[in-house]
C-alpha cells in the first residue's frame, strides 16, 4: 500500500510500466471531468472508473482486496478515509469473483490502519492489501469525487 500526494507522483511511477501513463493521463485537466463509468485506457489492461457519491460508515462497507489489478485511488473532491490491512489472514466473506476481480473480507479484529486520503493525493493497493474505501472523513457522509485506476498486475 502506498499513499502519497500527486505532487510526488514521479518517485513511484517506475514500480509499474503502467503507472507513467496513470500519472500522465491525471495531469491533463480535462481527464479529471470524465463522466461517471468505467472506461478503457488501454484495453483491459489500463481502466479507469470515475464515481460521485456520498460516504458510508465503516460498518456498512466490506474489505475488498483484487487479484489481477491494482488500484489506484485518487479523490478529487471531498476526500475519503480507507481503511487497510495485509490480506493475509483475513477471513473470506465472498470468495473470487473473476468476473469482478474482486473477493469481501469479514471485518477483522486486529488492528486496522486509517488513511485519511484527500483531493489530489493517490491511495494505491496492490493484490496482497485489502481496503474499505469511501468511508467518511469526519463524522457525517460528505459527497465526493473519484477516479480508481485498474492496472493489470501483468501488462
Amino acid at each position: 500500500m502506498l499513499l502519497f500526494p500527486l505532487a510526488d507522483a514521479a518517485r513511484h511511477a517506475g514500480l509499474h510500466p503502467l503507472f507513467p501513463t496513470v500519472f500522465a493521463w491525471l495531469a491533463e485537466p480535462v481527464n479529471r471531468t470524465i463522466a461517471d463509468g468505467r472506461h478503457a485506457l488501454r484495453g483491459d489492461h489500463l481502466l479507469v472508473i470515475a464515481e460521485s457519491g456520498t460516504t458510508h460508515d465503516s460498518g456498512d462497507r466490506r474489505f475488498e482486496s483484487h487479484r489481477d489489478y491494482i488500484d489506484i485511488q485518487v479523490p478529487l473532491a471531498g476526500g475519503e478515509t480507507m481503511e487497510w490491512t495485509p490480506v493475509a489472514g483475513l477471513t473470506v466473506q465472498l470468495d473470487f469473483q473473476p468476473d469482478n476481480d474482486i473477493a469481501f473480507y469479514e471485518q477483522p479484529a486486529r488492528p486496522l490502519t486509517r488513511l485519511a486520503v484527500l483531493p489530489d493525493h493517490a491511495a494505491v493497493f496492490f493484490p496482497s492489501d485489502a481496503h474499505k474505501p469511501v468511508l467518511h472523513l469526519g463524522a457525517a457522509a460528505k459527497p465526493y469525487r473519484k477516479l480508481v485506476f485498474k492496472v493489470a498486475v501483468q501488462p
